[in-house]
């Protein structure tokens, strides 16, 4: 018994199978790549030595068309090959005689399902030489943008309000907000979901942004700067960290404090007194289960401390040499981008000198950009600076008093994974604060975290 496989690859949308797919003992595997010349192999070969099987993942890959696959398979079973498909249910010797109205429906069902797959198949490819080509993908462009004859262009009437409501979030770290902003200013009503989708699309960036989820770097003009694109990823990390409720807050310690005994969280509330226009705020826990439960802690009090707490923690930090060196991190990302831009340079050499088709060059080069869109996604999410070097700015007490308090929560979260409560065994109604810092580690053995008496 002579058993043969045949495939076939489409180099824009396909990769090569691997040869164990087929599970059975193959003699020979015809495979073409963007040809059919193995195809053709097959029938001259089959006139003087026919195999007995003909093992194929799909049928779709016979021909180009419903018609051309039906005439493939025709030529192919007058040989008295018997074809065994691996995705569809067909195998020759089922539908020899096709008399029954239940073996019609099955072979009707079989070849709707590969002019589906096919007409699929075309639209995939058109899709890939527009990526190939770094053409926007089709649909109507984001709002902001235009679509130009080679990409997108700015639009001068909506890109503004873009730019005010990244300015905006960026001012306040709210969403919320931002959304409000726009309605209020602009007359631009969208959703929150709307608002999120905006902040992490990679157009506003200047990257373009397939439904592969594949991203090419700098293909137009950006309305956001990469700098501001990390500052907006820090703020959604930030957020992660807090409870929804807590995560646009005013108040700067919101969604901070926690008990390190019960483990309750601590919420903001303000009280205001009887006859006095001035308002208090206190920390109060949420669901603390003792005994003797944690009492209200004055607000404006708790910050002051943590702000003690932390600048004598950054003055430790200036001192310290394990940390890492971001610039040096940042050259080596750089270093890697500008090696892959070399590479693209001496590809349209040999494009130049006729060593490469055009197609196989655009490929490559369409591989090398992605490599290098996720090094600057790397790049991006790296810190400002140095911590060493942004130390000596936040171990300045008076930094932290000149902030308002939507920049106080900003650089608490960037920081500070959670501030802890820690009543004291003999005397409840005192208690310590430790800060957890979100760049503590193991390494450096959690030496930042001080404690503060309350």
């Amino acid at each position: 018994m002579r058993i043969v496989a045949y495939s076939y690859i489409e180099p824009l949308i396909d990769s090569i199978p691997d040869p164990q797919i087929w599970g059975w003992e193959i003699e020979e595997i015809y495979q073409d790549i963007d040809t059919r010349e193995k195809l053709n192999q097959l029938f001259i070969d089959s006139q003087d030595n026919a195999p007995d099987y003909l093992l194929i993942n799909s049928l779709h890959e016979l021909g180009n068309s419903l018609t051309e696959v039906e005439n493939n398979i025709f030529k192919l079973e007058s040989l008295n090959i018997e074809i065994i498909s691996l995705q569809q249910d067909y195998h020759s010797k089922n539908f020899h005689n096709v008399t029954s109205i239940q073996q019609k429906k099955e072979l009707l069902k079989i070849w709707q399902e590969i002019e589906s797959l096919i007409k699929h198949r075309k639209l995939k490819k058109a899709h890939a030489k527009n990526r190939l080509n770094i053409l926007p993908p089709p649909g109507k462009p984001p709002y902001g943008y235009l679509r130009g004859k080679d990409g997108y262009i700015v639009n001068r009437a909506t890109a503004p309000i873009i730019r005010a409501f990244f300015d905006r979030f960026l001012l306040y770290g709210s969403l919320q907000d931002a959304v409000n902003y726009l309605a209020e200013k602009y007359n631009k009503k969208i959703s929150v979901s709307t608002a999120k989708y905006w902040l992490n699309n990679p157009i506003y960036r200047g990257d373009l942004n397939y439904k592969n989820k594949q991203i090419i770097p700098d293909t137009h003009t950006a309305i956001i700067t990469r700098e501001e694109s990390a500052q907006i990823e820090r703020i959604f990390q930030s957020h992660r960290r807090v409870k929804s409720k807590s995560a646009s807050s005013q108040h700067c310690l919101a969604g901070l404090i926690q008990c390190q005994w019960c483990k309750s969280n601590f919420r903001v509330n303000t009280v205001t007194k009887r006859n006095k226009s001035a308002n208090y705020l206190y920390l109060t826990p949420v669901e603390c289960q003792k005994e003797i439960p944690c009492k209200s802690i004055n607000y404006d009090f708790v910050l002051q401390k943590v702000i003690e707490n932390i600048c004598n923690s950054f003055k430790e930090i200036k001192n310290q040499e394990q940390m890492p060196n971001i610039e040096q991190i940042k050259n080596y990302l750089l270093t890697e981008i500008n090696q892959k831009k070399r590479v693209i340079t001496q590809i349209e050499k040999l494009l130049e000198e006729k060593i490469l088709d055009e197609e196989t060059a655009k490929i490559r080069t369409y591989k090398i950009k992605q490599d290098i869109g996720v090094l600057k996604q790397q790049i991006a999410k790296l810190p400002p600076n140095s911590l060493n070097t942004i130390a000596n700015t936040l171990s300045l007490p008076q930094f932290w008093y000149d902030l308002s308090s939507s920049e106080k929560r900003f650089y608490l979260r960037e920081f500070v994974k959670i501030i802890e409560i820690i009543p004291q065994n003999n005397y409840p109604q005192k208690k310590d604060i430790q800060l957890n810092f979100v760049f503590a580690n193991a390494q450096l053995n959690n030496s930042w975290q001080n404690r503060e008496k309350v």
